[in-house]
Formats: C-alpha cells, structure tokens, sequence
C-alpha cells in the first residue's frame, strides 16, 4: 500500500501527516519547537517541488509514505487518481493508493507563517507562527492520520482519494 498525503505546499502539513504516519513525533503529546523544525523538509520545499513525489518511509506494516504538494492544482490529485487507476487496470501496478488531504487541518497561524516564511521569505515572521500552528493542529493533524490509515483499511478500493473536509477548523 502507498499513502501520498498532499496539501498547498507539501511542506508544513503534509509532513507533520507523515511524522505522526511513521512514529517521528509522539502521539500522546504536543511536539516542542525544536521537533517541529527538525522534522524532514518542514518549511523547506520551493515553489518547484510542487508536483514532486517525496518519499518519506515505510510504515510499521511496511506501507510506503509520501508527500505531494499540489498548489492551487485542481487537477493534480484527480490526474494522478487517473494515472494510477490507469496502471492497476493495465495490471502494471497492484499495490493500493490511498491519496489523503492535509489541508483542511491547517489553522490560521500556519496558513500565514507558510505565506510569510516560503512566499515572501521573511522567515523571522514565518517560522514561529509554523511552529503555533503546528502545536495547535496536532491533535486533528492525528486523528487525520489514523482516519487515513482505517479508511485504508475498510475501502476496498485500488485507488482512493481523501478530502477530508471533516477536519476542517470551525
């Protein structure tokens, strides 16, 4: 099985999504500064890495984790649904896709920090409200993933997508 987790910019919530998937950060508590920023490519990826597939690792059940940052594409989930739908009817790929978004767990401070720190590079702004915002969506950030690994689980599906709307702040 394959989770591509996806979000604006495959940077922020995304890989706080795949920290919590592969046991990088502790579930029982909020993540300290430090975790935050250490975690792999956290507020690093460029405009030009959207579209990029980044791996990340192997789950405990020895699932494949990856990120995709997606822009303002409307069509890159839907064309990559397509693609791999596609490879499992052409029997070229039998391994499940499940695609889950990240975004709808994103709360202000993050939206802005992401905006201040990799859009207009003012990072003394950007990053401590990427940290806020990561602390304050951890617990939806969570509930997201393991959503994403039970929904794996039940839907017989080869390729699913996730939008996830659920988790959106109120």
């Amino acid at each position: 099985m394959i989770y591509i987790y996806n979000c604006y910019g495959g940077t922020h919530s995304s890989i706080q999504a795949i920290a919590y998937h592969l046991k990088m950060l502790d579930e029982t508590r909020e993540p300290t500064k430090d975790e935050i920023l250490k975690l792999p490519n956290f507020n690093k990826l460029v405009y030009g890495n959207r579209g990029e597939l980044f791996y990340y690792g192997s789950d405990e059940d020895g699932n494949k984790v990856y990120v995709v940052g997606r822009g303002r594409s409307k069509v890159l989930i839907p064309g990559l649904y397509n693609l791999t739908s596609m490879l499992h009817k052409e029997k070229l790929l039998n391994e499940k896709i499940i695609f889950s978004n990240t975004s709808p767990t994103v709360p202000l401070p993050m939206t802005f920090g992401g905006l201040l720190s990799r859009g207009l590079k003012i990072d003394f702004l950007g990053v401590p409200l990427l940290v806020k915002g990561a602390k304050q969506s951890y617990k939806n950030v969570i509930k997201l993933v393991n959503h994403t690994k039970k929904a794996s689980k039940e839907d017989k599906s080869e390729v699913i997508i996730l939008d996830n709307k659920e988790f959106k702040k109120k």
